[in-house]
């Protein structure tokens, strides 16, 4: 628009300038016009350019960007459609791997319930034969019990007999001789024999007194010979029948060693009713479980190991009570209670013999 009011300024210039100035000043103003209108034709071309030139880089940068942005565009909606496939297929995983969890779910609640109602059953078939097993094994200690009490019975029985045959012997007639006689001779009568044996203190030219039989066979031949005298069992037979039954835990060690259980077992039982309280009332006990183990009376073998273990627990035989009583309730299958009596063995007798068996033992358990 200026160079367009310069030409129309020009122009009218040149018009005035026509009327008042000379013909050389009209050449000098047409070449001016000229160069003028060459300098605006320049300007006008370089300017055209410069703006052609500088709308054709707009145009190539706005098809650069729009292309660019097309090219964006085109990812973001691949990446948009990717993301909803990838979404897609997390949701149906996620509800094949819930179908699955809540299949494996109820499929595990109905194992646990069934393996619960059979824990249940077991529980009940367990509580039913360990009652069974206790009234077992308690009808098994109460007949021990009564069988121990039987034996006890018959030991006193057989005491009072043998006290008895003592005092009838001690008032027979041939303990009641005349004064004269000594009553050093007489030896005590033994539970076994029953038999009392006289010895005559007096020397052998003495003539003992003849029995009534004889006194009367003698009034009616009345003659005054004297009969020939009954000869007493020698004392030399009757030492060693004395000696035994003096000392009965002697006879029951003996017994014992010759695997004679059953005389062995009375002749203990003889020594512990003897002295009960006595030094050797732990052993004797102890032996009379022993002998009933050798005969295989576990049951009747615990009792007597465990009154060694509750009258007698500092004699040094009851870590060796506790020791065979756990191995007694072995022999009768319980090997739970042979347990815990090992056990017991260890924590109360730590440092014996017994315990390291009964370690070995309890790991073969």
């Amino acid at each position: 628009m200026k160079s367009l009011k310069h030409i129309a300024m020009a122009g009218c210039s040149l018009l005035l300038l026509t009327q008042c100035a000379t013909q050389d000043e009209v050449q000098s103003l047409q070449r001016q016009l000229r160069s003028m209108n060459q300098r605006l034709e320049d300007v006008r071309t370089n300017a055209v350019d410069q703006m052609q030139r500088r709308q054709a880089s707009s145009v190539s940068k706005l098809d650069q960007v729009e292309d660019e942005t097309s090219r964006i565009r085109s990812s973001i909606e691949e990446n948009t459609s990717q993301n909803m496939q990838f979404r897609d297929q997390i949701n149906q995983e996620l509800a094949r791997l819930q179908s699955s969890l809540d299949n494996t779910k109820s499929g595990q609640d109905a194992r646990i319930a069934e393996l619960t109602q059979k824990v249940a059953v077991l529980e009940e078939k367990l509580a039913l034969v360990s009652e069974n097993f206790s009234k077992a094994q308690q009808e098994r200690i109460t007949e021990a019990e009564k069988r121990a009490q039987a034996a006890a019975q018959r030991a006193e029985a057989a005491r009072q007999k043998a006290a008895q045959a003592s005092t009838a012997a001690s008032q027979s007639p041939a303990s009641s001789s005349s004064p004269a006689a000594p009553a050093t001779g007489v030896v005590k009568v033994s539970p076994d024999s029953k038999k009392t044996k006289v010895a005559s203190a007096a020397t052998t030219s003495a003539t003992p007194e003849p029995p009534p039989a004889k006194q009367a066979a003698a009034a009616s031949s009345k003659t005054t010979t004297a009969p020939a005298p009954e000869k007493p069992a020698p004392e030399k037979a009757a030492a060693p029948a004395a000696a035994s039954s003096s000392d009965p835990f002697s006879s029951g060690m003996g017994q014992f060693k010759d695997k004679k259980y059953k005389e062995a077992y009375k002749s203990f039982e003889q020594s512990l009713a003897a002295n009960p309280n006595g030094s050797q009332a732990a052993k004797s006990l102890y032996y009379m479980g022993e002998s009933l183990y050798n005969q295989g009376e576990y049951d009747l073998a615990i009792l007597d190991y465990q009154k060694v273990i509750s009258n007698h627990g500092k004699d040094a035989l009851a870590p060796s009570a506790l020791l065979k009583q756990g191995m007694s309730f072995e022999k009768l299958t319980d090997h739970e209670t042979a347990k815990i009596i090992y056990k017991k063995l260890i924590s109360d007798y730590g440092s014996s013999s017994e315990a390291a068996q009964a370690k070995e033992r309890l790991g073969k358990l």
